[in-house]
């Protein structure tokens, strides 16, 4: 395998072994490289930030039919990591799973609204969050605003 080459037309060495995506656990499949500089930069750099969160920004029409405030979205909480931030904060995730324009989606778990005074509507509105996050100091509070079914 040759060298990477960014837009600039500068070599970048590739990070080994590649993430590979396969149903089989074989070589076939979607295969990920990062260079060694985006590496460097989001293991050793940045801070990161793990919620123990795993669902989906809600589109507009998912939101209405969660009845959310108009002009409101959300993130839905599909599951959250045991031991996690997000357990730590009382947050739920989904207890069944619905089919809504042919999408399975986790319900009856957390809408996160706002995180740190942010409204969660966008990924754009996610990166903020991550940037204002990982500014706090390690176990300093964070303020949420979440929507639970029968609050």
């Amino acid at each position: 395998m040759g060298p990477e080459h960014g837009v600039q037309g500068d070599s970048a060495r590739r990070v080994f072994p590649s993430h590979v995506i396969s149903k089989s656990g074989g070589s076939e499949g979607l295969g990920f490289v990062v260079t060694m500089n985006t590496a460097k930069q989001l293991l050793l750099e940045r801070r990161s930030i793990w919620s123990g969160l795993e669902g989906q920004l809600l589109s507009d029409d998912p939101a209405d039919l969660f009845n959310l405030p108009p002009k409101t979205s959300g993130f839905l909480v599909k599951t959250v990591a045991p031991g996690s931030p997000g357990e730590a904060m009382g947050l739920k995730g989904g207890r069944k799973t619905a089919t809504i324009d042919g999408q399975p989606l986790g319900v009856g778990g957390d809408i996160i609204l706002t995180v740190e005074g942010i409204a969660v509507t966008t990924a754009a509105d996610l990166a903020k969050i991550r940037e204002r996050t990982s500014r706090l100091a390690s176990a300093a509070p964070v303020t949420v605003t979440v929507l639970r079914v029968g609050s």
